[in-house]
């Protein structure tokens, strides 16, 4: 993975997005069969999974809901990548 100037990415800056990613995943597939997810079930489902916050905290609902937004627009400009590539 490369960042500006074509420069491989670190592992410092990589692991600020670890979380995010993980949890995104989750609301992703609760996403699929709900328009409006709820931030309650996305953290259940992360503490099943074994996915915690920082110092192995769970997630919590505002997290999620917190990151709401940007996870839809993660979903919106994945969704238009792949109709892209599609076509």
């Amino acid at each position: 993975m490369h960042g500006r100037g074509a420069k491989p990415v670190s592992p410092a800056i990589l692991r600020r997005y670890f979380l995010p990613f993980r949890v995104y995943n989750v609301w992703a597939e609760h996403r699929m069969r709900n328009e409006q997810p709820a931030g309650d079930s996305i953290a259940q489902d992360c503490a099943a999974r074994g996915i915690t916050a920082q110092y192995n905290k769970p997630v919590t609902t505002d997290y999620i809901t917190d990151n709401a937004a940007d996870f839809e627009r993660r979903r919106q400009a994945l969704i238009r990548h792949h109709a892209d590539a599609q076509q």
